[in-house]
C-alpha cells in the first residue's frame, strides 16, 4: 500500500481588530478528513498560512485539538480567559509555532506563514482522531496581529495518512 494523504483547507473567521500577544484569532476550526478513517493516525506534514494585514513581528500559535468543545472567549479575546478545566476538555494533542521572521515572507499586504518550529526541525506532528477530523484555533503568540477584515485568513494543511 502506497501512502496517501490529504490537504485540507479553511477560511476561518476572525475579528477585524488588532491582536494582542495571547488573544484568540480564531477558534476551534474542523479539519475534515485529516486522518485516514475514524481512530485513525495522521503526520501534519505541512501548513500554509495567509494572513491580510501580519507583519514579520506577528507570531502565531496553531493549537490541535480531538474535539470540538468549546475553548474560552470568542476571537479577540485574550487566551488567558482559557480555564484549566476548559483547556482539558478541549483534547489538545499539539501545538505549533509560526514564527513571522523565520517561517514567513510578504506577499500582497499580509504574509505567507510556512511550516513552523516543531516541522522545520525535524519533529512530525502526530494526529490521531476518534473520528476522521481534528480541529485548529489559532492564538497571538507575539506581536500585535492587525486583521483588515474578518475573511483576512486562509489556511492549507498537508495530512500524510499512516496505514
Amino acid at each position: 500500500m502506497y501512502p496517501a494523504g490529504n490537504l485540507v483547507k479553511i477560511s476561518p473567521t476572525g475579528l477585524a481588530a488588532a491582536h494582542d500577544v495571547d488573544d484568540v484569532i480564531f477558534t476551534k476550526q474542523e479539519l475534515v478528513s485529516a486522518v485516514p478513517s475514524s481512530g485513525g493516525c495522521s503526520i501534519l506534514e505541512s501548513v500554509t498560512m495567509f494572513i491580510e494585514g501580519a507583519a514579520a513581528t506577528d507570531d502565531l500559535l496553531l493549537l490541535f485539538f480531538d474535539n470540538d468543545t468549546a475553548l474560552g472567549e470568542p476571537a479577540g479575546d485574550p487566551s488567558a480567559d482559557i480555564t484549566a478545566d476548559e483547556f482539558r476538555a478541549a483534547g489538545c494533542i499539539g501545538a505549533i509555532r509560526l514564527d513571522g521572521g523565520d517561517n514567513s515572507t510578504a506577499v500582497a499586504n499580509g504574509r505567507i506563514y510556512f511550516m513552523g518550529q516543531t516541522l522545520s526541525s525535524g519533529n512530525p506532528l502526530f494526529v490521531k482522531a476518534d473520528d476522521r477530523s481534528i480541529w485548529v484555533a489559532c492564538v497571538q503568540y507575539q506581536g500585535t496581529l492587525d486583521l483588515t477584515d474578518t475573511d483576512s485568513i486562509t489556511c492549507t494543511f498537508g495530512f500524510k495518512y499512516l496505514g
